[in-house]
């Protein structure tokens, strides 16, 4: 979800903003270093998910996904041979 805010910054805050392709993932960015334990809350809600997601995944799935990376592992190791 997102909010459109309206703000009023110094001007060389402004130009700064303005050189930017996203300034609004900018400024994201920079209030995001200033709040680590929004970050880490963050982090640990998704590694919970990941982890919860992991554990539903079935035996067949992971031996799938097992094959799948040998066989990547593979083809990076020995070239393009099938």
């Amino acid at each position: 979800m997102t909010v459109k805010l309206s703000i009023s910054v110094p001007d060389d805050v402004a130009e700064y903003l303005q050189s930017q392709g996203n300034a609004s993932a900018a400024v994201t960015a920079a209030v995001r270093r200033i709040l680590p334990e929004e970050r880490r809350a963050r982090q640990r809600q998704a590694a919970q998910a990941y982890g919860r997601f992991l554990r539903e995944r079935t035996s067949e799935q992971t031996e799938a996904d097992r094959m799948l990376i040998e066989s990547s592992n593979d083809i990076a190791l020995r070239g393009t041979e099938w």
